[in-house]
């Protein structure tokens, strides 16, 4: 009998590149334009400054950026302030428009797990909102420690399963769309079983409508709370807890496969 494991499970009935491209394209377009870019809403707010604050507090002297998922490059635009950034994306359409908008930034259109690697290794990888729309995450955060220097670092952002499976307002999954929530303890998993130790650690904007967080972010509870602490606290403990609708986690590749050593942001 022939046994297929869940990554060449989920490979067989994934929408191919075309599909992909496409409901990329018409998202982009919708979302991340010029204008959308100018009033991103607060979520991506968050995960962008968290990215930016983290980044910048590592210190690094003119950093080589990757920045997988550019888009149209709203976000590879600011990363350039630190140091020589790539973009890159599998929506061409997008990368046409980042091409035109960032003309002394380089970007590339493709998919970065079939992609060639580079001859030049990063310093950092980031990856906003990437890895929920992958197949193989494994492979995924393998071919990103491949593409980083020896103890470089990546930020991943991407949508904490807990919640978004407890919200009321998430789209239905759309046509050539791959959809692969994450637990916070996933994630951490797949970092260190392929060789990272985790820095950072921790769960942006709490966020969920239904079973136990109605009553967490419940307006009524929240009140009663207020009096005793302020609402920054509140937040901050629940992203602690992680109860954030985004997971952010700062990495560094090691030389060691297997668990390795973390702590909290």
């Amino acid at each position: 009998m022939i046994t297929l494991s869940l990554a060449a499970v989920l490979a067989l009935s994934a929408p191919d590149d075309a599909d992909q491209r496409q409901f990329w394209n018409e998202w982009n377009t919708k979302h991340r334009g010029l204008e959308q870019v100018a009033h991103l809403d607060p979520a991506t707010i968050r995960r962008r400054d968290t990215a930016l604050r983290w980044i910048e507090e590592l210190g690094l002297s003119r950093p080589r950026i990757l920045d997988l998922g550019c888009s149209t490059g709203w976000l590879t635009a600011q990363l350039a302030r630190y140091g020589p950034v790539v973009g890159t994306d599998i929506s061409d359409a997008s990368i046409r428009e980042a091409r035109e908008l960032y003309p002394n930034i380089e970007f590339e259109c493709g998919n970065f797990l079939k992609q060639e690697p580079r001859k030049e290794a990063f310093d950092i990888v980031v990856s906003v909102d990437v890895l929920s729309c992958v197949v193989d995450q494994r492979a995924f955060v393998d071919r990103i420690r491949q593409a980083l220097r020896p103890a470089g670092f990546v930020y991943i952002a991407t949508p904490n399963r807990f919640v978004y499976e407890r919200r009321d307002d998430v789209a239905p999954q759309g046509v050539g769309q791959v959809r692969h929530w994450n637990y916070p303890g996933e994630v951490r998993r797949l970092l260190e079983e392929d060789g990272f130790r985790i820095h950072r650690f921790t769960t942006l904007l709490p966020e969920g409508h239904r079973g136990v967080l109605r009553a967490v972010n419940s307006y009524k509870v929240n009140s009663v709370l207020e009096r005793i602490v302020s609402p920054t606290a509140i937040e901050r403990a629940k992203e602690r807890l992680g109860l954030g609708q985004t997971i952010a986690v700062l990495a560094q590749r090691t030389d060691t496969i297997g668990s390795s050593a973390s702590h909290h942001s």
